[in-house]
């Protein structure tokens, strides 16, 4: 069962990004980045949360079932884009060299540009999805025999952290002026693995310590210190994204904003007068269900918007305004990506739940009792 929720976090992030890519909405175009880094809190929070949460059900994890799993999530509907935007590019007389397309097929377009600009964030979460269970192997290999051996995550946090912020004051300021650019910080794994590690620091703290989150927001107050924190902390998406503060700074108080209203987002409830209960949680079922496809349609959103006015224009003589392209773009990417992810991704999925069923969630088995949403199977976010 999936979580209402964080599917509308999923839509918030994807509608981030896809304004930013629509370049008309001065605001969005500005700050419509920080979708990303949503998505990476909510990988790393869902993905571990996987993990987890087969741990508390037999005492071990399955890696090779882990990662077959995950394969049948991401690489079908990837190298299905990856294979027809190939395509389109021949028919359209504008091919492109090999090179970029073996980045996206191996997954490392982030350390150097594939075929399209947006891809590279599949890069991080991809070599994130490596990392995460070969650190959990680790772990409970020299913690056999002991209890908790997720015990070291939030050590592990805080070094991984560090390590990112300087490497990320690194590359900045040991690059020639000349030569450098924001993506050397903001695209390489390296330097943005903080990002992903915080919200598996948040699963850990979910599924073994619910009463540390409970403890944070058990009053009003403490909400209302935790909605201005997490502001604060966001105020730094209006930054320029080439300055020096939004590149080392900003990028840590940008996981730690979106941690927090991760964290209100599943903690907070019943917080809306019946009146308006009701028509919110209608527009909320809305944006949940274009975020179940978040997946599709952030994978097709800049293919749909490189081909699909070419082939208006060529063929049906169409052209359109600033408002009628945007506006276009905006609902044919989510039109077009609903319908890959029905041809392609879903039914791969229902094949790989028949092959490789998923496993229940299990309460967290200490300190209490969690937060029930976090007792349902979560489709984690491949971003979205």
């Amino acid at each position: 069962m999936r979580i209402k929720r964080l599917d509308i976090l999923r839509f918030i992030a994807l509608m981030l990004v896809l304004a930013r890519h629509g370049e008309i909405v001065p605001i969005f175009s500005r700050i419509g980045w920080v979708g990303v880094d949503l998505f990476f809190v909510l990988s790393g929070l869902l993905i571990s949360g996987l993990l987890y949460s087969e741990y508390k059900r037999r005492g071990t994890i399955s890696f090779r079932r882990f990662f077959i799993r995950r394969g049948l999530k991401i690489y079908p509907a990837f190298y299905v884009m990856v294979f027809i935007s190939f395509l389109a590019r021949r028919i359209l007389g504008t091919p492109t060299p090999l090179g970029p397309y073996l980045r996206e097929i191996f997954f490392v377009q982030n350390y150097h540009i594939g075929i399209w600009q947006h891809t590279w964030s599949l890069g991080v979460e991809e070599q994130f999805y490596i990392f995460l269970p070969i650190f959990f192997l680790v772990l409970l290999r020299y913690s056999r025999g002991q209890s908790g051996p997720f015990k070291g995550v939030p050590k592990a946090f805080v070094v991984i952290a560090v390590a990112c912020f300087f490497l990320r004051v690194a590359t900045i300021y040991l690059t020639p002026p000349a030569r450098f650019a924001a993506s050397m910080v903001s695209n390489p794994t390296h330097e943005r693995m903080d990002s992903l590690f915080f919200g598996v620091l948040l699963g850990y703290l979910y599924h073994f310590h619910p009463t540390v989150i409970q403890k944070l927001l058990d009053s009003r107050a403490k909400q209302i210190a935790m909605g201005l924190l997490i502001a604060a902390l966001l105020a730094c998406s209006f930054c320029n994204t080439e300055s020096r503060f939004l590149l080392t700074f900003g990028f840590s108080s940008l996981y730690l904003g979106f941690g927090g209203l991760l964290l209100m987002t599943l903690q907070i409830r019943e917080i809306l007068p019946a009146w308006l209960a009701g028509p919110v949680g209608k527009l909320g079922a809305a944006c949940a269900f274009i975020g179940t496809y978040s997946y599709s349609i952030y994978l097709w959103h800049i293919p749909f918007q490189a081909f699909a006015f070419g082939v208006l224009r060529r063929l049906f003589h169409i052209q359109f305004g600033e408002q009628g392209r945007f506006w276009f773009y905006l609902i044919g990417s989510i039109v077009f990506g609903i319908l890959m992810a029905t041809l392609i991704e879903f039914p791969v999925l229902k094949l790989r739940d028949r092959i490789f069923p998923s496993r229940p969630i299990q309460p967290p088995a200490a300190e209490g009792d969690a937060n029930p949403a976090l007792a349902m199977t979560p489709e984690a976010s491949q971003p979205g």
